[in-house]
């Protein structure tokens, strides 16, 4: 397994939306750095998509979402060679956006922070957090996580442990984007490798998912900390995979518009 990072602006060369077999590629952006591009971005966006967006309460919420769907189009537009406002996505059974013909993608985000994951083809996921105190960590870890898990987590030094709580959290969200089996997936029902400073692993899968997700040598699990004050998990189906990385700029802006 190939473990590579490489941090660029999104806006550069050519050869950053040239999608190579084997290789998942992570776009990240800090909303707020971007916020100039809103109008732009808007312009991307389908008719339900504006609706979606107009629906929330607060601008700020809609604002994120305009951004984030605007940068995905901008993005899958660039590395398919197509007009990013007439992308059309078809959505799964679990709600899932696809693109059909490709390429693979997933998209994560947290507060300003977000990731979109993309592959020339196979089932990839990502996840993005905020790394922060978590009031709550032992009691949804109690509830919801792997036997495994908790066992290790309470085996962590207690500075150490909302790290590993949140490594566990960005994991199992991303191997479960990945799967494409619904977020309805049980949590205790595998098991990933929750230590700081230990590679990311799955670790167990129970029985009863197998026939859906396979086993855990089946997968790659990926962990990046390109923004500031975050952890972004990766999963992909298979093995010997290469993740590099890129990060939007405030230059990036669609095709033939400028900034605003």
């Amino acid at each position: 397994m190939h473990d590579v990072s490489i941090t660029a602006p999104a806006c550069g060369r050519a050869g950053d939306y040239v999608l190579r077999p084997g290789v998942v590629r992570v776009w990240f952006a800090d909303l707020a750095e971007l916020s100039a591009q809103k109008g732009a971005m808007r312009a991307l966006l389908s008719a339900d998509e504006v609706e979606r967006a107009d629906r929330f309460l607060m601008e700020r919420l809609t604002d994120r979402f305009v951004l984030r769907r605007g940068l995905l189009r901008l993005l899958l537009g660039r590395c398919t060679g197509r007009d990013p406002a007439a992308l059309v996505f078809d959505y799964g059974t679990h709600g899932k956006p696809a693109l059909p013909g490709g390429p693979s993608f997933n998209l994560s985000d947290s507060e300003d922070s977000l990731a979109i994951a993309v592959a020339a083809e196979g089932r990839i996921g990502v996840d993005i957090e905020r790394l922060r105190p978590i009031e709550s960590a032992d009691g949804i870890a109690d509830r919801f996580f792997h036997a495994t898990e908790r066992a290790s987590l309470q085996a962590l030094p207690p500075d150490c442990r909302d790290e590993g709580f949140l490594l566990a959290w960005t994991r199992k969200e991303a191997f479960i984007k990945a799967a494409g089996v619904g977020l309805s997936m049980p949590l205790d029902k595998f098991a990933v490798e929750v230590t700081p400073g230990a590679p990311p692993a799955l670790l167990e899968i129970g029985e009863g998912l197998r026939r859906d997700v396979g086993v855990p040598a089946d997968w790659s699990l990926f962990d990046r900390r390109v923004l500031p004050g975050t952890v972004a998990a990766i999963a992909a189906h298979g093995t010997g995979w290469t993740v590099e990385t890129r990060v939007m700029d405030g230059s990036l802006s669609p095709p033939g518009r400028g900034p605003g």
